[in-house]
């Protein structure tokens, strides 16, 4: 089976049942529970013992509402959450939940990126570049494999972009000029993988293994970061690809999400946002496999504001999957 070009190594997939299978043992010192606990069982929902522990945890692993109802889903989005700081031994176990995760980048790169972003002398596409610059400075410290950024016109693939340095001299290349083509280029980014994991051995407990190597496939999350509204209808991808992970028998729900992070404050593409995330799977009787941060949760756009966003992602499948 040849891999897919956006995970061009055979050492992305060399992840065992027994790695997944656990958990950083610092989340045992900081939740109700002392012993070591499985990778899935970190993300019950039991209240902490410590008051300031609790108020710097992602919001899954507090206690939630019903999982259709509106506080469950404002929890994984909260502007309190979102905007405070990490206190470091909750980054790092951030991290090593990230490791098990392939991140993938699809970056706006639209003539209207060149607006005025939030902060003076800044740009939207300046604002996007800082906060990548960062997240794969970050990244070389839980994952070898870096993160792998594409752009919806310029058809540049970085993969394994593993420094600021790196992400740094990418997007002084890369000039934003075009329209904003995001189901297409999303749905050029989901095929290989979702024809990969279709013709996967399925394990009981719901890993997909690479039939050829005999590997775990591993999970993968794709950020798109946008400024607009689509000039074609991303929906479609996502239908597409919600619907073939459906038809996988026994696949684990977690093995793919789609976060679209809004960069400036257009009120077209928040409600266009807004409109995928809260939509789709209920008119469409898919899985939800979509989350979305407007900007106003995350202004302006910073590496710690992604990793939130990538775990807020993560909790919301793994409750979905609980339920």
């Amino acid at each position: 089976m040849q891999k897919p070009s956006y995970f061009p190594t055979n050492s992305r997939y060399k992840y065992s049942t027994n790695e997944t299978g656990q958990s950083s043992s610092r989340f045992s010192a900081e939740f109700e529970a002392p012993q070591r606990r499985s990778f899935l069982s970190v993300f019950s929902h039991g209240r902490s013992r410590s008051a300031d522990a609790r108020d710097n945890l992602p919001p899954s692993y507090e206690s939630l509402a019903a999982p259709n109802s509106r506080n469950r889903r404002s929890k994984y989005t909260s502007s309190n959450w979102l905007n405070k700081p990490m206190r470091n031994e909750t980054l790092e176990d951030a991290l090593e939940l990230l490791r098990k995760y392939d991140t993938v980048i699809l970056v706006d790169d639209s003539t209207s990126m060149t607006v005025p972003g939030s902060k003076k002398g800044k740009t939207r596409w300046n604002e996007a570049g800082d906060a990548l610059e960062a997240l794969a400075d970050t990244a070389q410290r839980y994952d070898s494999d870096g993160i792998d950024i594409y752009f919806l016109n310029n058809k540049t693939e970085s993969l394994n972009m593993k420094s600021s340095s790196e992400v740094r001299a990418l997007f002084s290349r890369v000039k934003p000029a075009g329209s904003t083509p995001t189901g297409e280029r999303l749905d050029q980014i989901l095929k290989p993988r979702l024809r990969m994991l279709e013709e996967a051995h399925i394990e009981p407990d719901g890993t997909p293994i690479e039939i050829n190597s005999g590997t775990e496939i591993k999970r993968v999350n794709v950020i798109v970061i946008t400024d607009g509204v689509a000039t074609d209808d991303p929906k479609y991808a996502i239908i597409d690809a919600a619907s073939r992970l459906k038809a996988i028998r026994d696949l684990c729900l977690i093995q793919l999400g789609i976060q679209f992070v809004q960069v400036g404050n257009d009120p077209r593409a928040t409600k266009a946002l807004k409109e995928l995330d809260d939509d789709l799977h209920r008119t469409r009787n898919i899985r939800d496999i979509v989350d979305t941060t407007p900007y106003s949760k995350l202004n302006p756009v910073t590496a710690e504001g992604l990793i939130k966003v990538l775990l807020g992602g993560i909790n919301r499948r793994i409750d979905a999957q609980r339920n």
